[in-house]
């Protein structure tokens, strides 16, 4: 419902039919896909269990971090409030940066807000592409959309540690996403875990799809160190080769699971 291709029956009927037993949909900022996803599972009676979960967009030492919260209760206030506020700041961020776009000369004709349950910068890259206005995705990220590029706007997002604590309040799990997307140096990466823990958060995701050699070792490492539980992420937004839904996610053998956390609470 934020930046994926396929919709929430397709993508667990393709869960399913990958093997996978448990899925978190972690879209951005939003619950929305949770109904859909619920509704076909029981429906075509999938062998899947869907585990509550979103990514949220944190602010952290002047850094975007994602935070990916777990098995939480979906009809929680602070989590519905938080997510109310996020969403808000997600709609005028799109706004001012297609506005940024028109002043910059790349008139683009984008989605309408109205029309997307979450409106991302994929968006606007994926209408650039369409447009013509620049060869792919990843330069429209890298002209236009990133940090610190010509369109870009920084928004307000919640504090990593106010998310954690509405994560925790709402009985999940919550999880620093893809470790090394923000490209932090490993001092720096010690340094957000040991305040996220410090914080209340409760795992780090060590294994991802795609990942340079040494750094899932790297990870796991630190998770043990810090005594942090470890979780796994596909990352997955569209059917690729090189990213698919639950492939190549072993966890180093020294880690904890996150999902032994809550399985113990139940």
């Amino acid at each position: 419902m934020s930046d994926g291709v396929l919709s929430p029956s397709e993508l667990v009927q393709r869960a399913a039919h990958f093997g996978v037993q448990q899925l978190a949909i972690t879209d951005h900022d939003t619950i929305a896909a949770l109904a859909p996803a619920r509704a076909a599972v029981a429906e075509l009676q999938l062998p899947l269990q869907l585990i509550t979960g979103v990514e949220l967009t944190c602010r952290w030492q002047n850094h975007e971090i994602h935070l990916v919260a777990l098995n939480f209760d979906p009809q929680h206030q602070g989590l519905q409030q938080l997510l109310t506020q996020q969403q808000q700041q997600r709609r005028d961020r799109y706004a001012a940066m297609v506005a940024r776009l028109d002043y910059l000369g790349l008139a683009i004709i984008p989605p309408a807000v109205q029309q997307l349950t979450m409106p991302t910068r994929k968006h606007l890259a994926d209408a650039l592409v369409e447009q013509g206005k620049v060869s792919s995705v990843e330069a429209a990220f890298q002209r236009y959309l990133g940090a610190g590029k010509l369109a870009y706007i920084k928004a307000e997002w919640v504090s990593l540690e106010q998310a954690i604590a509405v994560v925790k309040a709402a009985g999940g799990c919550s999880v620093i996403a893809h470790p090394h997307a923000y490209q932090l140096s490993n001092k720096w990466l010690r340094r957000l875990f040991s305040e996220g823990k410090a914080a209340g958060l409760d795992a780090i995701e060590v294994a991802t799809g795609a990942q340079a050699p040494g750094q899932r070792e790297a990870l796991g490492l630190m998770a043990v160190e810090l005594e942090l539980a470890a979780s796994v992420g596909s990352d997955f937004h569209a059917p690729l080769r090189w990213r698919e839904l639950g492939k190549n996610l072993c966890l180093p053998p020294s880690c904890v699971p996150i999902w032994t956390q809550w399985q113990a609470n139940n």
